[in-house]
């Protein structure tokens, strides 16, 4: 029996919460920290409440090209 190789996706998941109700998007790996701030201000005003709340995942080959392979421990 071989054993299954599960991949990690390769995009950047952002989940972001506003008043409550939680978003889900995927934003290209050439985003900046300015663009997402600008996106994130933009789902704020949409939905017409206060951003409480962001989580971003940042692609597995994104993390080893910007930090090589150092181990990340995260919750």
């Amino acid at each position: 029996m071989q054993g299954r190789r599960t991949e990690r996706p390769t995009q950047n998941q952002v989940m972001a919460v506003v008043e409550g109700n939680a978003l889900s998007f995927n934003v290209p790996r050439s985003t900046t920290l300015e663009d997402l701030a600008g996106r994130l201000a933009h789902l704020s005003e949409t939905h017409s409440g206060a951003l409480t709340s962001v989580s971003v995942r940042v692609s597995a080959q994104r993390r080893a090209k910007l930090f090589g392979s150092a181990l990340f421990l995260g919750s």
